[in-house]
């Protein structure tokens, strides 16, 4: 079979990983050239991961649309005078020329969002969908990006496409939004494990040292929900250093309107950059596996997220304490890995600030346990995940 893998976006996120892994676990043992489809800095992210797979090759097909924005930036009040004038995102989805669909047998995308076919191509078509994240926390992005994704997926929903999500969450958000029928989705949960290539770039830091650090990883996107993080480390008063990392959490020298938000609530909170706040942007997986092992436990404060959460996973494969948001998702894949954390209320900083004090003050009871349960973790492989894309696929 020739399959032809199709990502304009390459998410830094999740995206990239899931495809990665899932393509390694699919190639060995079958009948399978696998050419995988983008352009620019994206395609190159790509070759630099999968170059190493000899049944993988690359083709640079340009979207038949680029995405630009059009509007101001760079002050206080841009995105208040773009709102006024509908200024925005020229385009935020990408159109899929026809040609990617000819000379192969099956077409997969691996991140559905911001992507859009023709309706006739879809009956080859297979096509994972992550997260509902722009819809179901509708205040906290653009509304050009919004009605984007909303057309984007709906269109998806209307074709003939076999659709994945990565969790039954997904599933009910989707029929509460779309009003589809549950049988429509195929859901194929994630693996926790990851191929851990390679030595650290840098090592960790000795700020970080002493009496242990927590670690955030999580990039800087409003859903993340920093801000809560900010505020309820510094109410639970452990002086301990939050270390962030994750696409731009290196923001106290930036320019951007994220990054100035951000150090503002950061200062209100009382916490000093460099000393109770260290943010190292985007690190490799071997740096960040060594920050993880390294860490007195793991915090993550997202508000919503698609298939689970890869480094709360990671945390209880290493034995870290991780303390989680309580958000549906996240329910779902720590009960289906028989795992155990510390639950918060995302949107209280003084129910993150109350469970910090109680790992604090009962660290080597929830240490221990943590530990315990590595043994004892359900955690699927990439090889069951690319099974189940396999039988999808019929191969």
């Amino acid at each position: 079979m020739r399959l032809r893998i199709v990502d304009y976006v390459a998410n830094l996120g999740g995206g990239v990983r899931f495809c990665e892994q899932t393509i390694r676990a699919l190639v060995p043992g079958r009948d399978l050239a696998v050419e995988l489809v983008s352009h620019g800095a994206e395609l190159r992210r790509y070759e630099e991961l999968l170059r190493s797979v000899d049944q993988v090759s690359f083709l640079d097909i340009p979207p038949a649309n680029l995405p630009r924005f059009r509007g101001f930036s760079g002050f206080r009040g841009a995105n208040r005078l773009n709102r006024l004038l509908r200024l925005g995102m020229t385009d935020f989805h990408y159109e899929v020329p026809a040609r990617v669909f000819e000379d192969c047998d099956l077409v997969w995308f691996p991140w559905i969002h911001r992507h859009r076919i023709p309706r006739a191509r879809g009956a080859k078509v297979i096509a994972s969908l992550h997260d509902l994240i722009f819809l179901q926390l509708p205040e906290l992005f653009p509304g050009w990006g919004r009605r984007s994704e909303e057309e984007t997926i709906g269109s998806w929903l209307a074709s003939n496409a076999k659709i994945v999500t990565s969790s039954h969450a997904t599933v009910s958000a989707l029929v509460q939004i779309f009003k589809c029928e549950p049988g429509r989705l195929n859901v194929i949960p994630l693996s926790g494990q990851h191929v851990r290539e390679g030595a650290a770039t840098r090592k960790t830091p000795l700020v970080f040292g002493g009496s242990g650090y927590l670690l955030c990883p999580a990039n800087t996107t409003p859903h993340k929900n920093h801000e809560v993080l900010f505020a309820g480390v510094a109410a639970a008063g452990i002086e301990r250093p939050l270390v962030l990392t994750g696409g731009e959490t290196d923001f106290w020298t930036s320019n951007g309107l994220r990054a100035a938000a951000l150090r503002r609530c950061a200062t209100e909170a009382g916490l000093v950059w460099g000393r109770s706040l260290v943010g190292l942007g985007y690190v490799d997986d071997p740096t960040y596996f060594d920050l993880l092992d390294g860490a007195w436990a793991l915090v993550m404060p997202s508000l919503a997220e698609g298939g689970g959460s890869f480094p709360v996973l990671e945390a209880m494969l290493r034995g870290v304490p991780s303390v989680v948001s309580d958000i549906p998702v996240m329910r779902e894949m720590v009960e289906r890995v028989c795992g155990s954390v510390l639950w918060f209320d995302p949107r209280d900083p003084n129910a993150l600030a109350a469970q910090l004090r109680a790992l604090e003050s009962d660290y080597p009871r929830y240490k221990g346990a943590a530990v315990e349960q590595i043994s004892t973790i359900q955690v699927r492989s990439w090889v069951d995940v690319a099974s189940d894309y396999a039988e999808l696929m019929g191969l």
